[in-house]
C-alpha cells in the first residue's frame, strides 16, 4: 500500500490473533474496546460503551460511560458472533482505513466495533480476508442486516476506496450467514468518484435476498438509442504504421481495440468492445485480428436474434478458436432490449461501462452503474484467449439492470477509463447533452479527454492512483494506450 494512512485518533495496540493477558484497551475516536482472546486466536472485540453520534457523525461514549462508572451491577454474559471480512479482488479494492461494523437482530442491535485497526496492519487489503470475534452483550436472535461505515483517512486519500466483496458472520448458535456486498465503500478507487458511492451500507443477508426480482414489463412506447462510437490507437502505433484506425457504421477498430453497434430483431440493440493484448506481438501474433473477431462474430450473434448476452459473447469465443485465430482480449458486451427497458451485459477484463442518469432517490445526474475492473492482478486483467491461462466466457460478469429514457451509457476499453476518473466523464456527458450534441459528438469528446490527458505526465489519472496503491511508489501521468469509446444515448 502506498502512503501509509490512518484514521484520525487512531492509537491502538489491538492486534489481531495475539495472546494478551486480560484486557487490551484501543483509542479510537473517543471509543474505547476492550480485547480478550478468542477462538482460535481471534480477537474478541468487547465495547466498553454504546453508540452515539453527534450532528456530525462521530462517536461519542461519554454518557454511556459515566453510567457504567456509577453502577456495579454484573454485566450478562457476552454473546459471541465470529465474522469474516472479504475484501474482492478487484483494482483498487484494498484499504487502509478501518471500519465500524454494527450487527442487528430481531432482538436489536449491537454496539459499534472498529475492525482492520490491526496495528502492524491497517485496513484491508486487496482479495483479504480478514476474521473477528465480537463480544454481544445479548443474543441478537436471527440477523437482519449489518450496517457497515467506513473511517475517514487522516493522512491521505490513496487507496482509501475499498471493495467490500462480503461479510460471513456466525452467530452463537453456529449458524454461518453470508452478507453480501460486491460494490464500492467510500471513494472508488477505480474511476475516482465520490457519486453516489458512500461510506456507509446496509447489508443484507442472502437468504433474505429472496425479493421479487425485477419485472421487465413491455413498455408503453419503446426506448429508442442514439449511439456511436470512435476508437483511436496508441500514437506510437501510428507512427509506426502498425495500428490505422478504422470506424464504420456498425463496427471499427484502432491498433488491438475493436467494437461493435448494431440492431437486432425484436427490439434489440448490442454493443461490445474488446481490447486485444498488444505483447503478443512479440511473437508474432496480431492480438487485434482475435478481439476484431470477437466482435464481429458478435455483431452476427445479435442481428441473428440472440437475446442472452452469455450465449453471444459464447459463439464469439468458439468461433475464434475453431478459426484458429491466436492471442488474448477483454470482452464487454451489452444487450439493451427497447421494448422492456432492460440491459444485459457480460463482461471479462477491464474494458466495461457505465450508465449516467437521475433517479427518484437522486434526481441529480450520477453514475447509476459503473463495472469494476476484473483483474487477477494489477495490470493482468481476464482476458479470453487461446493459451491455456486465459479465462473462459463462462468467468464473465453479468449484469441485468433497468433502463429508462435519460440515461446513457459509455462503454470504454482501458485506454478511456485508466486516463478519465469518472467524474470528468459524468461532467463531460452531462455538458455535452445539455449543449443538445448527439451520441457521436459525445464520444469523440470523451475520446479526445482520454487522448490527452493519456500524453500529459502530470495528469492525475485513475491509472496513476491504482499504481501508486499498487506499487508502493508515487505515480503520475496518463497511460498511452488505444482509446475506444462507445456513446448509447437513450432516449
Amino acid at each position: 500500500m502506498a502512503l501509509r494512512g490512518f484514521c484520525t485518533g487512531l492509537k491502538t495496540t489491538l492486534r489481531r490473533g495475539r495472546a494478551c493477558r486480560g484486557p487490551v484497551t484501543s483509542a479510537f475516536s473517543g471509543a474505547e474496546f476492550a480485547l480478550l482472546q478468542g477462538h482460535n486466536s481471534q480477537p474478541l472485540l468487547r465495547p466498553c460503551c454504546a453508540r452515539q453520534r453527534d450532528l456530525a457523525g462521530q462517536i461519542s461514549f461519554a454518557a454511556h460511560a459515566q453510567a457504567l462508572a456509577e453502577t456495579s451491577a454484573p454485566e450478562p454474559a457476552p454473546s459471541v458472533y465470529r465474522i469474516e471480512v472479504v475484501t474482492g479482488d478487484v483494482r483498487g479494492a484494498g484499504t487502509q482505513a478501518p471500519a465500524i461494523v454494527t450487527l442487528y437482530g430481531e432482538s436489536g442491535g449491537s454496539s459499534d466495533y472498529v475492525v482492520g485497526n490491526e496495528q502492524d496492519e491497517n485496513g484491508f487489503e486487496r482479495g483479504s480476508s480478514k476474521k473477528y470475534e465480537l463480544s454481544v452483550e445479548k443474543d441478537l436472535g436471527p440477523l437482519k442486516r449489518i450496517h457497515v461505515e467506513q473511517c475517514e483517512p487522516s493522512v491521505t486519500d490513496t487507496g482509501s476506496g475499498w471493495f467490500l466483496d462480503k461479510i460471513e458472520v456466525t452467530g452463537p448458535d453456529g449458524q454461518a450467514v453470508s452478507f453480501p456486498c460486491h460494490s464500492w465503500i467510500g471513494k472508488n478507487d477505480a474511476g475516482d468518484i465520490s457519486g453516489p458511492v458512500s461510506n456507509q451500507r446496509n447489508l443484507i443477508p442472502c437468504e433474505r435476498l429472496d425479493l421479487p426480482a425485477i419485472q421487465f414489463q413491455d413498455l408503453e412506447q419503446p426506448l429508442k438509442v442514439q449511439a456511436s462510437a470512435i476508437a483511436v490507437p496508441h500514437p506510437e502505433k501510428v507512427y509506426g504504421g502498425i495500428g490505422k484506425a478504422v470506424n464504420k457504421k456498425k463496427t471499427g477498430w484502432g491498433g488491438e481495440d475493436a467494437y461493435f453497434c448494431t440492431t437486432g430483431p425484436h427490439g434489440m440493440i448490442g454493443m461490445g468492445i474488446a481490447d486485444g493484448v498488444y505483447q503478443w506481438r512479440e511473437q508474432g501474433i496480431d492480438a487485434g485480428e482475435f478481439s476484431r473477431l470477437l466482435m464481429h462474430t458478435a455483431l452476427e450473434a445479435v442481428e441473428e436474434g440472440q437475446p442472452d448476452v452469455l450465449k453471444v459473447m459464447q459463439a464469439a469465443a468458439s468461433r475464434v478458436t475453431a478459426a484458429g485465430t491466436q492471442g488474448s482480449s477483454t470482452c464487454c458486451i451489452v444487450l439493451v432490449d427497447t421494448l422492456h427497458g432492460r440491459l444485459a451485459s457480460a463482461n471479462v477484463g477491464d474494458s466495461g461501462f457505465m450508465i449516467l442518469g437521475v433517479t427518484h432517490n437522486n434526481p441529480k445526474p450520477h453514475v447509476k452503474f459503473r463495472t469494476p475492473q476484473q483483474e487477477h492482478q494489477f495490470g493482468c486483467p481476464y482476458q479470453l484467449g487461446h493459451h491455456q491461462a486465459a479465462d473462459p466466457p463462462e468467468d464473465a460478469m453479468l449484469t441485468a439492470l433497468p433502463l429508462i429514457a435519460g440515461d446513457v451509457i459509455v462503454m470504454g476499453s482501458d485506454g478511456l477509463f485508466d486516463n478519465v476518473a469518472d467524474e470528468t466523464i459524468l461532467s463531460e456527458v452531462q455538458a455535452q447533452i445539455t449543449a443538445a450534441k448527439r451520441a457521436s459528438i459525445i464520444a469523440q469528446r470523451l475520446c479526445a479527454v482520454a487522448f490527452n490527458n493519456s500524453v500529459d505526465k502530470d495528469a492525475l489519472t485513475p491509472y496513476c492512483a491504482a499504481a501508486t496503491e499498487a506499487f508502493d511508489m508515487v505515480y503520475s501521468g496518463g497511460k498511452k494506450d488505444d482509446i475506444t469509446v462507445l456513446v448509447a444515448h437513450i432516449q
